[in-house]
This record gives C-alpha cells, sequence and structure tokens, in this order.
C-alpha cells in the first residue's frame, strides 16, 4: 500500500475489518442460540423424566395406601382390646405391611447431568422437598421395621409393647404416605407450568396430565 493515498485503502480495510467483527458476532450469536437451545431440551427432558417418575411413584403410594391404612386400624383395635397373645400372629400382621416401593432415578440423574442448575429456583426447591420427603418416607420403612422384628421384642410379655409401637409407627408412615401423595400433586402442578405443555412434546414424549 506504499505510495497509495490513504483514501484509496483505508475503506476497504475497515470495510473488510467490519465486516471481520460482524462474522466473529454472528458466529457468537449462534453459539450462545445453541447453547440456550441445547440447555432448554436438557432441562425439558429432565421435567418430563420428573413428571413421570413422580406420576409412577404416587400411583404406588395411592396403591398400597388402603391395605396399609387397613393394618393400621385393626392393630389399632386389637392394642385397645389387648388381645394379641400370639407373636406368631404379630409377626404375621406387621410383616404383611406393604410400604411403596419409590424411585429416584429423576432426581439422581438431574444431578449427575448438571439439569438443576439449569432449572428456576422456585422449581428445584419444589423437587428437592418431594424426593427429600420421598427419602425420609423410605428410611423409615426400612428401619423401622427392623426394630418392630427386632428378636428381642417379640416375647410373649412384650407383646403389648410390640403391638404399640407397630401402631406408633404405621401411623407415621401411612401419615408420610398421604402428605407424599399431596406433595406429589404440588410437584407435578409446578412441573407442568415449568414445561408449558401448551407447547406440542416431541415424539413419543407425550404424557397423560392427570
Amino acid at each position: 500500500m506504499a505510495g497509495r493515498p490513504t483514501s484509496d485503502w483505508l475503506p476497504r480495510v475497515l470495510f473488510e475489518s467490519f465486516l471481520i467483527v460482524i462474522s466473529i458476532l454472528v458466529a457468537l450469536a449462534l453459539d450462545e442460540w445453541r447453547e440456550t437451545r441445547e440447555n432448554d431440551e436438557t432441562v425439558r427432558q429432565a421435567l418430563l423424566n420428573f413428571h413421570s417418575e413422580i406420576g409412577q411413584n404416587k400411583s404406588r403410594i395411592e396403591d398400597s395406601a388402603p391395605f396399609n391404612q387397613g393394618l393400621l386400624d385393626v392393630l389399632q383395635m386389637r392394642y385397645q382390646e389387648g388381645d394379641v397373645d400370639s407373636v406368631n400372629e404379630f409377626v404375621n400382621m406387621v410383616e404383611s405391611y406393604s410400604p411403596a416401593v419409590l424411585q429416584s432415578t429423576a432426581w439422581e440423574t438431574a444431578l449427575a447431568t448438571g439439569s438443576l442448575a439449569k432449572m428456576d429456583y422456585n422449581l428445584v426447591s419444589a423437587l428437592s422437598l418431594t424426593y427429600s420427603l420421598q427419602g425420609r418416607y423410605q428410611a423409615a420403612t426400612r428401619t423401622g421395621m427392623d426394630d418392630l422384628m427386632s428378636p428381642q421384642n417379640l416375647t410373649p410379655d412384650q407383646m403389648n409393647l410390640a403391638v404399640f409401637n407397630s401402631v406408633r409407627y404405621l401411623g407415621d408412615t401411612t401419615g408420610m404416605e398421604a402428605e407424599l401423595v399431596a406433595v406429589y400433586n404440588e410437584a407435578s402442578a409446578v412441573i407442568r407450568t415449568a414445561l408449558d405443555f401448551n407447547e406440542e412434546p416431541a415424539a413419543g414424549q407425550r404424557l397423560s396430565l392427570q
């Protein structure tokens, strides 16, 4: 460019620089748009997983709850009447208790993939509360049954205390089952709002929202 007037080459250099800047900005915008789309899809898939799993867990609770409540009622009546004298009868009654087997795969997957960090705080809070209560229920049903079936508690002279403890245990767990159903309903409503079901779900992802 030596010897050429500035007015000859400067406009072209400025135009080329402008094109380079525009190209960089467009590339950055496309990368941001692509990342946003990927994040949105990751969150949407995680929410679909939560919606499905919470619905299944709720159904399992509702399926087992009537029998468990009936068992609690029977044990309360037998305790009040003081007519449980047989260890075998007591064991058969308590072992018929059927706690729901609940899944937490969606929560564990969301933690592992970082999906929760991309969700709204209130949504994450609702999901955390849901799975925290579910975890306490599962822990209670495991340890509580072990305590009730401890050999030192299964003697004829301990039957009255054993029945009392079983009534208290079943009262706690059936209460947690009722609470879980309510929390599942609330979490499902929050998830439906977050998913915005006014949009058409992807193929194979259509869910029943009842």
